[in-house]
Formats: C-alpha cells, sequence, structure tokens
C-alpha cells in the first residue's frame, strides 16, 4: 500500500497495476491476493491515511488556550495533516466523480473536519445566532480546507510559513465578526 500512496504523492493519480507492482517489488499476483481490483487498493490508501490525518489533527482538550492559540494550534494541525496527505487527498477528489465509496469517504472526512471547526471555536461561535452557526464555521472550515491548501501551496507555491499567515489572518476576522 505504501508504493500507491508514494506514487499519489508524485502526482500519479491513477496508477496501472504494472506501475504499482514495479514500486512495491511484487509481483500481481501479490498485489491482487491482497486486493482485488485497484479500486480497492486505492481505497484501502486512502482509508490508512484518513487514519493517519485523524491521529495527526486530534486537537486535544484546547478549552484553557486563548483563541489566538486555538487559531494557531488549529492551523498548524491542518497544514500537518495536509502536508502528509497531500498525494491520497488529490486522488481522493479526482477519483470522487465516478466512484461513490471515495466520494463518501471524503464526504465523511469533510464533516469530521467541520465538526472539528465547531469544537475548536465553540467559546466563539457560542455568541453567535444559532442560524449563523453554520455558516461561520463553514466559512472557517472552507479557509482552512485542503482545497485551498492545494491551491495556495501547489498551484500557487505559497510557503507555509505563508499559509500559516494568511490562514491565522482569516480565521481572526470571521472569529471577531462574532
Amino acid at each position: 500500500m505504501q508504493a500507491v500512496v508514494e506514487l499519489f504523492d508524485t502526482g500519479e493519480l491513477r496508477p496501472s497495476a504494472d506501475v504499482v507492482c514495479r514500486r512495491a517489488g511484487v509481483s500481481s499476483a501479490s498485489l491482487f491476493r491482497y486486493f482485488r481490483t485497484l479500486d480497492e487498493l486505492y481505497r484501502a490508501a486512502f482509508d490508512e491515511q484518513i487514519a493517519r490525518a485523524t491521529a495527526l489533527a486530534r486537537m486535544e482538550d484546547l478549552s484553557d488556550l486563548s483563541t489566538s492559540e486555538r487559531i494557531e494550534r488549529f492551523v498548524a494541525g491542518r497544514l500537518d495533516v495536509y502536508e502528509v496527505t497531500v498525494g491520497v487527498g488529490r486522488m481522493a477528489r479526482a477519483r470522487a466523480i465516478d466512484h461513490a465509496d471515495i466520494a463518501r469517504a471524503l464526504g465523511r472526512a469533510r464533516a469530521r473536519w467541520l465538526r472539528q471547526v465547531l469544537i475548536v471555536f465553540r467559546p466563539e461561535l457560542d455568541r453567535v445566532d444559532p442560524a449563523e452557526v453554520p455558516a461561520r464555521a463553514a466559512a472557517i472550515d472552507a479557509v482552512a480546507s485542503f482545497e485551498a491548501w492545494d491551491l495556495l501551496v501547489g498551484a500557487r507555491a505559497v510557503s507555509r510559513h505563508a499559509v500559516e499567515r494568511s490562514w491565522t489572518t482569516a480565521i481572526a476576522a470571521l472569529l471577531a465578526a462574532l
């Protein structure tokens, strides 16, 4: 499975069985002994990376921290996850279009990210009209989304430090407007 993750990381989002086997140093018989199809392998790689991301993004109890400290930890956690899961993240978004199981898994991952926003920024969001909370939380989540990160880092070559500054400023503004 590591071989397919490495291929995703290099931009090969739909590697063939031959390419995966060469990278892993195994025969196709070995590969298909563990995975019935390439889609099954891709999904297993996605699930493994989601588990890894969940562990990386875990936000311990942050209730004793100030808003700015929580923003800093939140942004750093998201960036850490995206840097580690970039290839699988890109693969999932590309394949979700025509693979319902990947689309569902991606939807569950996105729902977890939104729940994280609601937990980390609960003190600030509790001061908002309850009808406005979903939109405000969604805006914070969108600012710090994989898609935003991939555009900034992957397509625009923005440094991590610059992304951290921009996201911190944007999230602080969204929370200050409460």
